[in-house]
């Protein structure tokens, strides 16, 4: 059951409210000012926020605005009411984050209407938001949230002087797998592999999915030892798993490989620890597998002499792993789809095929996503170009990093590219470059946006 903040200044508008939202089935909160609102936000647990626009002291408008500005309560959807249909302040409390503005008096059924609209698009954001940091086949954090998640706690080992200790696994001759039993049973390895993994580490461990059978973790406040003792669990837990292959009774033999790095006092960045523990997973591969390595300078030195030095990640892709950058390949199960391949499908602008496998083959599920992408960011194109206008460099950050990882999650790689790049602009404050920048972002954006509502005559 849904909890409903309603703030008002006026006792008989608070009356009505309260009356009809808990006839309707909902829990309601009641707040007087602005100010009680926002304590009330940081005590109660508050699914939506019902705000009037003038009140005494601190208007709804400044009210939504901390609400907006708060980490705890900024996702809470907030619709606006008001006895007046002032055009500028309806506009202003859009941009500031409202979800809808209600003209009093309201309509019962019409305030009921735009309330559970306002909760099925949060609720659809959210997805859409979870399924951007989340390996779609086995459900653990994918590259990129692998890397927001791990730098930040290498950042904060470096602060306070701690170890931190990053591992890269890759399962031994996974391509036979693939080969012998068909791709269903490569995932379904994938997937348990993921499991025993995630059992094999602490809760505030960082496990995620590289690419393909590659995996990395990142343990903070470990020292080299206390890694080897866990990495040597995961072997061996992964060694004696019994694993069947979808479909038949053949048992499924791996075994996995596993290179380590330490960090934290010495202030090596997350992309020099990945290279370090790579050059150690080679080792580990080259020295017969199923084992565990701790890199070491004699392992740089080894590589340097080796015939195979420029050969810098073990997976069977060869898929260069540093720099990490944000998804520059798609992967499914020992396959590698690269970006540059002609998007097809369908839909314009969207490679339909990678958009299915990342719902996991289910056509319609991708299609209510694409509904969603519609619903949330066909207006992006000009909200990027109004917020520079407005030298509003938060609300183009959070509008570039959103797009990026939608249009990547649809199979949109052309849009997801041109983002990226403008994310990063806007990241560097080079506004010359973001300014050039958005016109094609938003030619590529309303290239998909317009072959979605054709296709599925939004």
């Amino acid at each position: 059951m849904y909890t409903i903040l309603i703030v008002d200044d006026a006792k008989d508008s608070l009356l009505l409210l309260e009356f009809d939202l808990q006839t309707a089935g909902y829990n309601v909160v009641v707040a007087q000012s602005g100010q009680q609102a926002l304590e009330l936000l940081n005590t109660e647990n508050i699914d939506m926020v019902l705000l009037d626009i003038y009140m005494p002291e601190m208007s709804g408008l400044v009210t939504l605005e901390k609400i907006k500005a708060c980490s705890n309560s900024k996702n809470i959807p907030v619709i606006m009411l008001s006895a007046s249909d002032n055009e500028d302040e309806i506009v202003q409390a859009l941009e500031l984050g409202a979800v809808d503005y209600v003209i009093k008096p309201y309509i019962n059924k019409v305030l009921l209407a735009r309330m559970n609209t306002a909760f099925r698009l949060a609720e659809k954001t959210a997805a859409l938001e979870q399924m951007a940091k989340k390996d779609y086949l086995t459900g653990i954090n994918n590259r990129r949230n692998f890397y927001a998640l791990a730098t930040k706690s290498i950042a904060y080992s470096q602060r306070y002087q701690h170890d931190v200790v990053i591992a890269m696994c890759d399962i031994d001759h996974f391509k036979r797998v693939n080969d012998q039993y068909g791709h269903d049973a490569g995932d379904h390895v994938l997937q348990e592999v993921s499991k025993i993994l995630a059992n094999a580490f602490r809760d505030f461990d960082i496990i995620g999915r590289i690419g393909g059978e590659e995996f990395a973790v990142c343990l903070p406040e470990t020292s080299i030892e206390e890694a080897q003792i866990a990495c040597e669990r995961l072997r061996v837990n992964v060694e004696h798993a019994d694993l069947v292959a979808p479909n038949s009774n053949q048992h499924i033999a791996i075994t996995i490989s596993i290179g380590i790095a330490l960090g934290g006092k010495n202030n090596l960045s997350l992309n020099e620890l990945l290279t370090q523990a790579d050059q150690a997973l080679y080792q580990a591969k080259n020295t017969g597998r199923n084992k565990i390595v701790a890199f070491s300078q004699e392992h740089l030195l080894k590589q340097s002499q080796s015939p195979h030095q420029n050969y810098a990640c073990s997976s069977s892709q060869d898929m260069p792993l540093v720099p990490l950058h944000l998804d520059d390949d798609i992967l499914t199960s020992g396959e590698k789809i690269s970006i540059t391949e002609k998007e097809s499908g369908d839909y314009p602008g969207i490679n339909t095929s990678t958009g299915i496998n990342n719902v996991l083959g289910d056509n319609d599920l991708f299609e209510q996503v694409l509904q969603m992408f519609i619903e949330d960011h066909d207006q992006d194109g000009e909200n990027l170009a109004k917020a520079f206008a407005d030298n509003d460099i938060a609300r183009m950050k959070h509008l570039a990093h959103t797009l990026k990882g939608v249009s990547s999650s649809i199979g949109a790689m052309s849009l997801y590219k041109a983002t990226k790049v403008l994310d990063e602009a806007i990241n560097d404050q080079n506004f010359t470059e973001v300014e050039l920048l958005i016109p094609p972002v938003s030619e590529k954006l309303n290239e998909v946006t317009e072959g979605i509502k054709a296709k599925l005559t939004l």
